[in-house]
């Protein structure tokens, strides 16, 4: 019995097999080489064009060479429409054909077609929908199907006139949200129009349409989620089905960044997701945990990020990031996760390497030990192109101020246009009192093409140099403990006193500890000023240093 011919999967004749046949061997006579000739046609698109006029006549044929032709023209179609175009108005036509089944496939063909060529079957639309009241219920499912699959294609014109013939036709509250949610993870803004329908089923005690119903929430447009909805979302967290859960913690996330105040009882649960065995429930529950990171961090404590870091990278990515969020808003949490950052810094792929610089640099900031023993790797960053920024801000903020530093500083701000972000991060965390001999050199790179640029970036200076902090006059700078620390800038405490023969009192450290510059001996000399505490020392030598630098950062000649 020849039935609707439902599969295609049919053991060709090894005469008839593409591999052995030539462009000339195919002669239309049999089904199954009309088949192959799809097959051969697919993988070679230069033989198309020989095969039209075949398939033209084969569209003519008896229904089992229709059939094959109807198939074999949608796999063609896929890869190379247009030179399926000459024979759109004969498929057409078949659309109205008295056999059920060859009318199924003519639909099932303009699906395909259509959903990657829409301009081309739009004048024949209309009698494509005409099909999803045929008096054949197989014509009608393949027509909603072959609808839906129109509507994928970003050209189709009327989804809205479409989606809402599918919702008149599909009965079953199951399909019809399986379509939506298919649909609406193309079309997030076509779901807007079906909201009713969804949250009617919300409340629904079939686990596997809440399911369903719970996803397409997630992906509704600007939907306002109240608080009974949100006890819906977290208390389906609970679920013994996988897909549930899962569809709730997609939901969540979703929400969270908006909504965090309904959603944030979900944190102990999303915590514990980040162990499930369900690779997409860790992963949705981690990205959740990223917007809600900052409502009640103290809940993070339990959580254990180390294993999630030896993930593949869509774990890791979601993982690295909440640890850097975690150090933002609450650094006690992160803490003890930081000598596996530290190690995540040489990692070879970039976002995680820069995430976990970011990551030191908060740390560094909230105690200095969090950096130190790690110094000369970060150090290491700053000849990275692709990591000298992120290695310049954790430094910065730690409280290391050295030549390096300052000189990837100053390039960028000579290209300040590009640089913005990285610059304003700068300057929110440059020592404030050390803020005006940066802007003087600001200042001096200011050009045509950048001033508008520059002035911003003083503007900003001036406004935090505006703001009241405490007075640092009599503050004795410690210098941190650090492993093999390159010295730019030494304080008196840490030299030895010796008298030259003229009686000029100087200070010397050993050379091993030591990085030589064009400043030692202005540095001699600022030391010897009497008058001067340490932190003035520490100052003046700032100045120094980022003067230097001008010959080298500034008047570079240009590329």
């Amino acid at each position: 019995m020849i039935g609707s011919f439902k599969s295609t999967d049919y053991h060709l004749n090894p005469k008839s097999g593409a591999d052995i046949k030539g462009i000339s061997g195919f002669d239309f006579s049999d089904f199954r080489d009309v088949l192959s000739v799809g097959k051969y046609a697919f993988e070679h698109r230069e033989s198309i064009k020989y095969f039209i006029p075949k398939f033209e006549k084969a569209l003519e044929s008896d229904f089992k060479i229709k059939w094959a032709a109807l198939n074999s023209l949608s796999m063609i179609s896929k890869a190379s429409p247009l030179e399926v175009l000459p024979l759109i108005p004969k498929i057409a036509e078949l659309l109205e054909n008295s056999d059920w089944r060859i009318r199924k496939n003519a639909v099932l063909f303009f699906g395909d077609f259509g959903l990657v060529c829409y301009s081309n079957i739009k004048p024949y639309m209309e009698n494509l929908k005409k099909r999803i009241n045929d008096s054949n219920i197989d014509v009608v499912c393949s027509s909603a199907y072959a609808l839906s699959k129109i509507m994928l294609n970003s050209k189709c014109e009327e989804k809205i006139d479409l989606f809402g013939i599918l919702r008149e036709k599909i009965t079953s509250k199951v399909v019809l949200m399986d379509l939506i949610k298919n649909i609406g993870e193309i079309n997030p803004d076509l779901i807007k129009s079906c909201q009713t329908d969804v949250l009617s089923c919300l409340d629904s005690n079939d686990t596997a349409l809440k399911s369903k119903v719970i996803k397409i929430l997630g992906d509704i447009k600007d939907y306002e989620l109240d608080e009974n909805t949100s006890n819906i979302l977290i208390d389906s967290l609970k679920s013994d089905n996988l897909e549930l859960r899962r569809s709730s913690v997609y939901s969540i996330w979703k929400y969270s960044e908006k909504y965090p105040e309904y959603l944030k009882n979900a944190t102990d649960t999303l915590v514990e997701f980040t162990s499930s065995p369900d690779k997409y429930t860790k992963i949705y529950s981690l990205l959740a945990l990223n917007k809600l990171s900052y409502t009640e961090p103290l809940k993070f404590e339990n959580l254990n990020i180390n294993p999630l870091l030896d993930e593949d990278p869509d774990v890791i990515y979601p993982s690295i990031t909440l640890l850097y969020n975690l150090s933002k808003y609450s650094p006690k949490v992160a803490t003890r996760h930081y000598k596996k950052v530290c190690v995540l810094m040489n990692n070879p792929d970039k976002y995680i390497s820069k995430q976990a610089l970011r990551i030191v640099g908060n740390l560094g900031k909230y105690d200095q030990k969090y950096i130190n023993r790690y110094i000369n790797n970060v150090r290491l960053k700053l000849s990275d192109e692709e990591l000298s920024k992120e290695a310049t801000i954790a430094m910065v903020k730690s409280g290391y101020i050295e030549r390096k530093n300052l000189e990837i500083i100053l390039k960028a701000a000579d290209k300040a246009k590009y640089n913005m972000e990285f610059l304003r991060e700068i300057i929110e965390e440059y020592p404030k009192e050390l803020l005006s001999s940066l802007e003087k050199e600001l200042f001096n790179l200011k050009r045509t093409w950048n001033q508008e640029y520059i002035n911003d970036l003083c503007y900003s200076i001036k406004e935090k140099l505006s703001l009241n902090d405490p007075n640092f006059t009599n503050i004795k700078l410690e210098r941190p403990e650090i492993e093999e620390p390159p010295v730019i800038v030494a304080l008196k405490s840490e030299c030895t006193e010796v008298e030259l023969e003229d009686g000029k009192q100087v200070y010397i450290l050993d050379k091993s500890k030591c990085i030589e510059t064009s400043l030692s001996g202005d540095l001699l000399e600022l030391l010897d000023i009497d008058n001067k505490n340490e932190f003035d020392i520490y100052k003046l030598s700032h100045d120094l240093m980022i003067q230097s630098l001008i010959e080298s950062a500034i008047n570079e000649p240009k590329r």
